[in-house]
Formats: structure tokens, sequence, C-alpha cells
């Protein structure tokens, strides 16, 4: 079974660098056409099951990918973005600007990052692999050519494929931030997950494949604070 994760499309908040997290926030014109675009490597694949976060954001860009498909959605609160508290609806040069030290904790995740009503990395890594792994389960009768489709979003993505890479968490902010409406892949046989595609490319010919080389804390290019 292959489990095909997208992004959402890009949002007016992402393009300004607005702190969106769990708040809602709606496609602007170069995310639909992001999502319709995806629309294409789904067109001709059947699809098992679809999943979607219940944001506004995501509904929007399930929506587009299936075109006038007639598949059944079912909306997720467990594949929704990580929850960043009183930090939401706030620029995040504001925020940069006047917490430094906890966006670095943030950024790093770290388990002392402490925001009111936020969550750390490793909450939202547990709930987003708690999610998939129900997904897997409530289909584990299909055949293993079987496809299903989840969208979901930026950060919790990237938690949830760090767990299946066996990509450390103080690590991650080493790797690439997913650009929107990001296509990748998670192969499911029996007991056996493994990621088989990253942004559309295959696995092994991304960052991820030697990201047990990456020294925490270093400079590698990548560590931009993403725009969840």
């Amino acid at each position: 079974m292959r489990i095909h994760i997208v992004r959402h499309g890009q949002t007016s908040w992402n393009a300004i660098r607005r702190i969106q997290g769990q708040l809602e926030s709606e496609l602007d014109d170069i995310g639909r056409q992001q999502a319709t675009d995806r629309g294409a490597d789904f067109r001709d694949m059947p699809l098992s099951a679809v999943y979607s976060s219940s944001s506004v954001r995501t509904r929007q860009t399930t929506a587009l990918i299936l075109g006038e498909r007639e598949d059944e959605v079912v909306y997720r609160d467990d594949l929704r973005e990580v929850r960043l508290g009183i930090w939401q609806g706030h620029m995040w040069a504001d925020i940069e600007s006047a917490h430094p030290e906890m966006v670095e904790l943030h950024r790093i995740a770290s388990p002392l990052f402490e925001v009111e009503g936020a969550e750390t990395s490793q909450v939202v890594q547990l709930r987003g692999v708690s999610a998939i792994e129900s997904i897997i389960s409530e289909h584990s009768h299909l055949p293993e050519e079987a496809n299903l489709l989840v969208v979901s979003h930026g950060a919790i993505m990237k938690t949830i494929l760090a767990h299946y890479a066996n990509v450390d968490l103080n690590v991650l902010h080493e790797l690439p931030t997913l650009s929107n409406c990001s296509h990748c892949i998670l192969q499911v046989s029996g007991e056996t997950r493994s990621v088989e595609q990253i942004e559309s490319r295959p696995f092994s010919e991304t960052p991820w494949a030697s990201a047990d080389q990456l020294i925490p804390g270093a400079n590698h290019g990548a560590g931009e604070v993403p725009t969840v």
C-alpha cells in the first residue's frame, strides 16, 4: 500500500510569513493553481481512500486535487498543522524579533520549547504518526498496490516523514522545508514502512537519505523556520 501525503497549496499567510498553525486561512491564486496542477498525479490513479486535515486550506487543496472525481473524503483533526498557541496570527518576523530564544528552540525541535497553547515537535510527531498508523490499520486488508491520499500540512508532514525515515527531530531543521503542494510517498508492506518519495523525488536522491550525517546545529542552508 502506498500512502501519498501532500501538503496544502500556498495561502496568502504563507506568502507573507504570517503564522497559521491551526488558525484558518484560504488558498491564494498560486495555491489554487498548485493544487490543480498536483491533481495530475492522481488523475488516472485509483484511490482506495482519501483523507484530509479538517483545516480550510487542506479541504480546498483536496477538492482541487480531486477535481471532478467523486472520491469520498474523510476529514481528520489529527492531521491538522502544529498548534502554535498565542503565536498564531502574528508575523514570523515579529515573533523572531521579540522571542529569538524561543523561536530557536522551536526551530531545532527542542523539547524545552514552551509557548502558551503550543505543541512541541515531539507532541505533533506523535499525533501525526498515530493518525497515519490509524489509517494504515483501517486499510490493512487492501492489496499492496492500493493507493491512499492524505492531504496535510508542512510541519506535521515533516515530523511524520522523519519518524518513518529514522531522522532525529534534532536535525530535522537542517532539511529543506516541504514546499506547498509537495507530494511525498510512504510505502507500507505488512509491518514495514519506508519513505519512497520526498517532494516528487526518490528518497535516495534527497538530503533526507544522508540526514544521519548532519551535525545538530550546523548551518546547512536549510534551516529557515517554516511558514506553518
